[in-house]
């Protein structure tokens, strides 16, 4: 007799070059899939990441009406009219005045979700177990679009940090058997916020495949690393505010002015690029501080780093450094809960809280030998518990 395989359907927004994103690559890449079928619903099928997908994975079909929105959020509304519809250009034009509104008033966060969640189509989604795999709109879409009987929410951020809003939360968190998030400290946080969810909790670590990291940085850098023998840093993260790369900028002009000879490799996109730019000229660093740009495989940059460094202001869990560890990098990065609990086992990490202290820990590093460690491929234990509680 042949076993019914239990129905699993993911929720994400994109398959873009993210921690999150590349968490759950991982994943599916580690299922089972002789117990599973799985299938994946993504708000938009794009993204850099989207070659890595499985194969054993269904990539469920695009949802056309939202596409019209996630393909382009401030041209939707006249997309609507040319179509016939009217509600949903009236809805998408009233996202974006809430947009407009956020801008004037200051406010850190707008979702619009009372706007969003009315320009999807009827997408007749069903699973045994659905997992949101990412916090707010695919934990909103999951609670009210997906008809499950189990439902697993994610939260990937620190939400005593990360801007959230709670009230929302408060409501659809009621509709989640388990709530994963990445750290015991992420989890504490949100004991914290949401006591009356407390037992609901889980910590499900994002997981990174240790073999593949180092197969994929064995492929040849896309251009030739003519260092004259500088000391070679690597930064690898969105350019964006959270991760710190003004705080990198700093450091770097430091080191230069302790006679240090410095390549620093910024790989990521984002939108403070053009700042940060702006920054590096500033200090005078554009032959030091080189902004190498977002690719799928970043892990031929940082196993070319003699040491990776990681200055987010916060993190959820901080995948990057969970990759450069794999590859046994010198590693200094900031001193936030979530990287004490990742590194605390590996001894060829340093953590600093400022930049001075990431400038002599830097120099350290530099210096000292590595010390050989094993990093073991990561179990998705965690995440079967999950799907048993």
């Amino acid at each position: 007799m042949v076993m019914r395989k239990t129905k699993l359907l993911f929720i994400m927004e994109s398959l873009g070059i993210g921690g999150a994103e590349k968490s759950l690559l991982t994943l599916l890449s580690k299922l089972d899939y002789d117990r599973f079928d799985v299938s994946l619903f993504l708000f938009r099928h794009n993204g850099e990441l989207m070659q890595f997908l499985p194969a054993e994975v269904n990539l469920l079909p695009e949802d056309t009406s939202f596409a019209v929105f996630a393909n382009n959020r401030k041209t939707a509304p006249l997309a609507y009219l040319r179509r016939g519809d009217f509600v949903r250009a009236w809805y998408s034009f009233c996202y974006l005045i809430g947009c407009v509104w956020q801008r004037l008033t200051n406010k850190p966060l707008y979702i619009g979700w009372h706007f969003v969640r009315r320009l999807f189509g009827d997408n007749g989604l069903s699973a045994d177990i659905a997992i949101a795999y990412l916090e707010r709109k695919c934990v909103y879409f999951t609670a009210e679009k997906v008809s499950a009987p189990c439902k697993i929410a994610f939260v990937h951020n620190d939400y005593s940090v990360y801007p959230h809003d709670a009230k929302l939360d408060t409501c659809y968190f009621a509709d989640y058997r388990t709530i994963a998030t990445v750290s015991n400290h992420c989890r504490h946080v949100l004991a914290e916020l949401f006591p009356q969810y407390a037992e609901r909790f889980a910590v499900v670590r994002n997981t990174v495949s240790s073999s593949m990291i180092r197969r994929m940085a064995q492929e040849q850098l896309p251009q030739a690393l003519d260092n004259d023998g500088a000391l070679t840093l690597v930064t690898v993260g969105r350019l964006v505010e959270q991760k710190g790369y003004d705080r990198a900028i700093k450091i770097c002009r430091m080191l230069v002015d302790k006679g240090l000879l410095v390549r620093w490799f910024a790989v990521g996109g984002g939108p403070a690029r053009s700042a940060l730019e702006e920054q590096v000229d500033r200090l005078g660093l554009r032959q030091n501080f080189v902004f190498v740009g977002a690719t799928a495989n970043p892990y031929p940059w940082m196993n070319a780093a003699d040491v990776y460094v990681q200055p987010s202001r916060f993190e959820g869990f901080g995948i990057t450094v969970a990759e450069a560890k794999a590859l046994g990098k010198r590693i200094v990065c900031s001193d936030i809960p979530e990287f004490r609990e990742q590194l605390e086992d590996y001894p060829n990490a340093w953590l600093a809280a400022s930049e001075e202290e990431f400038s002599r820990a830097i120099e350290v590093a530099a210096k000292v030998p590595l010390q050989a460690c094993e990093t073991a491929e990561d179990s998705i234990d965690a995440f079967y518990r999950c799907l048993e509680r």
